[in-house]
């Protein structure tokens, strides 16, 4: 029994010898192949791809009032309408001549409607235009002239009050006379005719329009042609003494040199200051303002 046994033992490991070889000998493509013997050679292996579908989700639109707000949102505002540009005539800051008379011809009429014999509010409430003439000079010696200069404004048909138009005044007389005396001389114009007959450049009281002497006192009772006949009246004030004054023969002239020199301007007439719109100086605006609070009902020819 032992041989027997050792000799199935040898076989088995004789076999395993011869084996091994074999089989280490058997490429690794012909273990890929397919079982099968002969019939299996013409197989082909055929890889198969599982296909990928991406199904794309839309979102359903949303009205955009409907839709939820975030914070990213921003919530843009109507811009405001830009304000109108305001149209205004120029004026030189460097005419200090021209400033000077309309800051003296503003408190010549501050002073003048404040006393109580003054200039009648009724019949400045009336006016269509005004001249103010601070510091008039007037000299004589037998034969006697006078000369001033100022400023004329005229009143629009809404009651505003136009830039002042630069003027001069100067008449002569002959008498017995002697000595010196200066005024300041207001006119005020009953109708738009009167002012309007300034434009034209020279202007000769008592020809080109009435002129009288203005009645004075707030009740303006004094005997005068009170009822408006005349076109212009006149006043004059002369240390501290007011009174109406008749300068029948002077000429007003309009100053072209003062007018382009505060306007900044070769061609500016006296027409075109009073259409002209509102100056920025603020020597104006005073003028202006003050003449408003007393003549704030409209003028009755």
């Amino acid at each position: 029994m032992k041989i027997r046994s050792g000799l199935h033992t040898t076989l088995v490991v004789l076999i395993l010898a011869l084996a091994l070889p074999a089989v280490a000998a058997v490429s690794p493509e012909a273990l890929s192949q397919p079982m099968g013997g002969e019939g299996a050679k013409g197989i082909e292996t055929v890889q198969v791809q599982e296909q990928i579908v991406v199904e794309e989700i839309r979102t359903p639109d949303i009205p955009s009032d409907m839709a939820p707000a975030t914070e990213e949102t921003v919530k843009v505002e109507p811009s405001a309408a830009a304000p109108p540009s305001i149209v205004e005539t120029p004026y030189n800051p460097m005419a200090v001549d021209e400033i000077t008379k309309i800051n003296a011809a503003t408190e010549v009429l501050q002073e003048i409607t404040g006393i109580p014999e003054g200039i009648s509010p009724d019949l400045l409430a009336n006016a269509y235009g005004i001249v103010i003439i601070p510091g008039t000079i007037k000299l004589g010696f037998f034969f006697g002239g006078r000369y001033g200069s100022g400023i004329a404004m005229m009143r629009s048909e809404n009651g505003t009050w136009s830039n002042p138009s630069f003027l001069y005044l100067a008449g002569g007389s002959f008498g017995l006379q002697f000595g010196a005396l200066s005024s300041d001389i207001i006119l005020v114009f009953k109708t738009r005719k009167s002012i309007m007959g300034l434009t034209k450049g020279n202007f000769t009281l008592g020809a080109d329009a009435a002129v009288a002497a203005g009645p004075v006192g707030r009740r303006a009772e004094a005997s005068t042609d009170w009822q408006l006949k005349a076109e212009i009246y006149s006043y004059a004030r002369s240390r501290g003494f007011f009174a109406g004054i008749s300068l029948d023969g002077s000429v007003l002239a309009i100053d072209t040199n003062a007018n382009e020199t505060f306007y900044n301007s070769s061609t500016i007439s006296a027409n075109q200051i009073f259409a002209s719109a509102p100056s920025a100086s603020p020597a104006v605006i005073k003028l202006k303002n003050f003449l408003s609070q007393h003549t704030s009902s409209l003028p009755k020819e």
